[in-house]
């Protein structure tokens, strides 16, 4: 199954499963490796090296790059939602703000005891 098809069946299902980006993305990385070259401005590039200075440089940059991509997914599936159900309701989107908050304060409070 393509990612935009599972996409779109858990678009199909309420009840999504929270996978359905990660499944896709792991799809992307589990291939062969290419290796490219690419032209980047002098001052960010020494930035990201230094960085990167954990790991290695095509890691980090590898990284980087499948966390946009995730991200881009994660829109992607949102919009089909949006297509499909509609936009969140002002309801909705007041419960769901609550909600974040609630999670953020017991997050808060776990990491405060640590």
């Amino acid at each position: 199954m393509t990612p935009s098809s599972e996409a779109k069946k858990s678009c199909e299902n309420p009840a999504v499963q929270p996978s359905v980006v990660e499944e896709a993305l792991a799809d992307l990385l589990a291939g062969p490796f290419d290796k490219v070259s690419i032209t980047i401005p002098t001052g960010l590039r020494a930035r990201v090296a230094e960085r990167a200075s954990q790991s290695n440089f095509s890691s980090y940059v590898t990284d980087i790059l499948a966390q946009e991509e995730k991200r881009i997914a994660l829109i992607e599936f949102l919009d089909q939602l949006d297509e499909e159900f509609g936009p969140p309701s002002a309801e909705q989107l007041a419960t769901a703000d609550l909600r974040w908050e609630e999670m953020w304060q017991r997050y808060e409070s776990s990491t405060a005891l640590s």
